[in-house]
């Protein structure tokens, strides 16, 4: 059975415990990965320190363990490999803990974006459901039961209530069903990778993709200059973990670019990858000979923003839909009130 890649979480709290017993003195990897396989209940986690623990055993490095496990990101392993080679395999364990927790809060939010207004669909969609199954047939039976021209007329607006109700029931429901197949298609990696797609292309959602893809980038690259890896080792890594079409262009731009001579900062403000303030800042830090605590700091604006942008997309459909609703029960209601008060008015 092929072993299932780790959620972002997982790698964070594994490479944070790894980290900390291999920092604290006298604890080998094969020790520390018995220890943190006790402390895990069965599961995903228990079984990757497993796996990870037989390749140690047999006489693998860590890197190549983690790589042979099939439990983690190709890309925790390389680095994980790299830090091996400078060691300074502590530092780059506590990077990438740091990398997947904020990895884990972008996918939370990304998710969140999907899952709160399929629910407020739901909701929608079981309200429409109770007014024009429950609610519309009362009508049309005491309706029907009158006679004359009053009850003549009122046979139209029940036709425009029921109309206006089974329109919206099946345009909420076609909406709740798209987003649902969106969050079960997004479990798997190439479902993710679709749906990233399209929420760089919707209109709403293109600035906040794009935000997101560029703390991805940020956060990577960070955790790679961190590590004491070469520049151009650190962007070709960087930029391999970027899926957003149009910043990935960009950045094979920059590596062209830095191919020729030129440096990362220099690339990153040329090609326009940032903002004009961020890649000065950049560029600033890297004249410096301090670039490291620049993207350290760049990381934290990006996902603090990506995640405001991600707030205000879920913020605004709330009532957006909020407003749907409304206007799709008053104006059935209303239809179906239109009669009654014709009939009162004639009795009166």
């Amino acid at each position: 059975m092929a072993a299932k890649i780790l959620r972002s979480l997982a790698v964070s709290a594994f490479c944070e415990d790894l980290a900390m017993m291999l920092g604290s003195g006298g604890i080998l990897a094969d020790e520390a990965l018995t220890l943190i396989q006790g402390d895990s209940r069965e599961g995903p986690l228990y079984e990757a320190a497993g796996a990870v623990l037989e390749g140690i055993r047999s006489g693998a490095p860590l890197a190549e363990a983690i790589a042979q496990s099939r439990y983690f990101p190709a890309y925790a392993a390389r680095l994980i490999a790299v830090g091996e080679t400078a060691g300074r395999t502590e530092d780059v364990l506590k990077s990438l803990a740091a990398y997947y927790e904020t990895q884990d809060k972008l996918e939370r939010k990304l998710r969140s974006a999907v899952v709160y207004p399929a629910l407020l669909l739901l909701l929608m969609a079981l309200v429409l459901a109770v007014l024009v199954g429950r609610v519309l047939p009362v009508f049309t039976g005491v309706y029907s039961s009158l006679a004359g021209n009053i009850a003549a007329s009122s046979y139209s607006y029940i036709a425009a209530a029921s109309g206006i109700g089974w329109v919206s029931l099946c345009v909420v429901a076609v909406l709740a069903a798209l987003l649902l197949a969106c969050l079960a298609v997004s479990c798997t990696p190439r479902g993710g990778e679709t749906l990233r797609a399209l929420l760089e292309r919707l209109p709403f959602t293109a600035a906040a993709s794009r935000r997101m893809a560029e703390a991805h980038f940020v956060t990577a690259l960070a955790t790679f200059t961190a590590s004491a890896v070469d520049m151009d080792l650190a962007m070709e890594g960087a930029a391999e973990m970027v899926t957003h079409r149009g910043l990935r262009a960009q950045l094979e731009e920059c590596r062209r670019q830095m191919a020729e001579g030129s440096s990362l900062a220099q690339a990153i403000y040329d090609n326009h990858v940032f903002e004009p303030l961020y890649a000065r800042m950049l560029l600033i830090g890297a004249r410096a000979g301090s670039p490291d605590p620049v993207l350290a700091r760049l990381s934290d604006v990006f996902t603090e923003d990506a995640n405001a942008k991600m707030d205000a997309i879920i913020n605004s459909v709330e009532p957006a839909l909020a407003g749907f609703l409304t206007i799709s029960v008053g104006a059935t209601l209303l239809a179906v009130m239109l009669p009654l008060i014709g009939i009162l008015t004639a009795i009166g």
